[in-house]
């Protein structure tokens, strides 16, 4: 099996699971009492669509490797990311939105993956992509993780207001504990 397959294989999974994820939660998630709706995803398309449209890319190819032992290691890390990410997305269960929002009975998910970052489901989005990146040697993936980076980053900085309203001092004490988006390797 090939690393592109391997790739491929591992993000239609993510997607199935994540899409039937998004149409459980649409039946059975607590009604939404208040809701932060961005643009920030339709701004990241038109970017990402005037680059990969202008970008001369023929002339990148300098961002290609071919190194075996690294593209076992991309692979089992965009493996291990994977499972992280569907890990938190399973333990915020019917909390998760597509966009920052308010349910009713909100609570504060700070257990499993939430106590080691507070944006898991980010880090392990990011982690799938370098992890990418690496498997197939392509290191044109990680200009396009700098530009997820910097959409996420935006993203953590709206719902991290919201939580900080809904939830004050409970969110603020998890904030000073928990890091935003690197997991501590030491605690």
């Amino acid at each position: 099996m090939t690393f592109a397959l391997i790739n491929l294989i591992c993000w239609i999974l993510f997607c199935l699971v994540w899409a039937a994820g998004a149409i459980y939660n649409s039946f059975k998630a607590p009604e939404t009492k208040r809701k932060k709706f961005s643009y920030d995803w339709l701004i990241f398309t038109a970017l990402y669509w005037l680059f990969s449209w202008y970008a001369p890319f023929r002339h990148l190819t300098f961002l290609k490797f071919n190194i075996l032992w690294l593209q076992w290691l991309g692979t089992a890390f965009l493996i291990i990311s994977i499972l992280f990410t569907l890990w938190s997305r399973w333990v915020l269960g019917k909390m998760w939105a597509t966009n920052a929002s308010v349910k009713a009975n909100h609570h504060l998910v700070t257990d499993g993956p939430y106590q080691i970052t507070r944006n898991p489901i980010y880090t392990g989005i990011l982690g799938m992509m370098l992890g990418s990146a690496f498997s197939l040697g392509e290191g044109l993936i990680f200009l396009g993780s700098l530009a997820v980076l910097l959409f996420f980053l935006n993203r953590i900085r709206m719902e991290e207001q919201l939580m900080t309203q809904t939830f004050g001092e409970q969110y603020l004490q998890y904030m000073a504990k928990v890091p935003k988006l690197m997991p501590k390797l030491m605690p």
